[in-house]
């Protein structure tokens, strides 16, 4: 769901109380519907603050997401540095696995972690228009192939919602959400989104035989 004024080459500067709030902000701990104990690691120092092999191996598997062609509207892959800096470049959050090697909190973001098998997904926050229509925010959801089923898509949703008014946004716009994407619809339909607006026949997707419109799905942060 990536701000309509924004593509890969390009990034709405955040306000600047979003770039200060983003410093203070804690990891957040949740528990998935198998029992799994994960901890959702605020990103808010840019993409060196990421492990290198957790950003490549982010940088793969979303490559593939868009190479499938049904939930982003880009048709190429970008390349792994224009990747860094389009999801990490603003603020991100990273889901991961709580082990018992890793003491859940700041620990958990090391090199040398099973990827694969720990990492569950990631999202994005950014503003979705600039200047002084800034403090509204656009937010991009990706689940790695070791999140299937496990409801790890609501729970990066839950934490949008603790984090976003957090950093200072007052309302939430998701642009492109495609109306056959129902399970990533009704996540947001239980978080409290609505939809706002419909572009018809907006995707070619892999997907569809036919054209699929695009629902603009929005939230009140406040």
């Amino acid at each position: 769901m990536p701000a309509l004024l924004e593509d890969p080459l390009t990034t709405l500067p955040a306000p600047a109380t979003a770039k200060s709030a983003a410093t203070l902000l804690l990891p957040r701990h949740a528990t998935l519907k198998d029992k799994t104990r994960v901890t959702l690691y605020p990103i808010a120092h840019g993409p060196a603050s990421v492990p290198t092999t957790l950003v490549e191996y982010l940088h793969r598997e979303f490559s593939h997401e868009i190479l499938r062609g049904s939930t982003y509207p880009m048709e190429t892959p970008m390349d792994l540095t224009t990747y860094r800096d389009y999801w990490f470049g603003t603020f991100a959050v990273v889901a991961l696995v709580d082990d018992e090697e890793i003491t859940p909190g700041e620990g958990g973001l090391v090199e040398g972690r099973d990827w694969e098998k720990v990492c569950l997904g990631t999202f994005y926050i950014k503003p979705n228009y600039p200047g002084r229509c800034s403090h509204v925010c656009n937010a991009g959801f990706f689940t790695t192939p070791a999140a299937r089923g496990r409801g790890v898509g609501n729970v990066m949703g839950e934490t949008y919602l603790e984090f976003a008014p957090k950093l200072g946004y007052k309302y939430s716009v998701f642009n492109l959400v495609f109306a056959n994407n129902t399970a990533s619809i009704r996540i947001w339909e239980k978080l409290g989104f609505q939809v706002i607006g419909r572009v018809p026949r907006a995707a070619r997707l892999a997907n569809s035989e036919e054209l699929v419109d695009a629902l603009i799905i929005g939230r009140d942060l406040v």
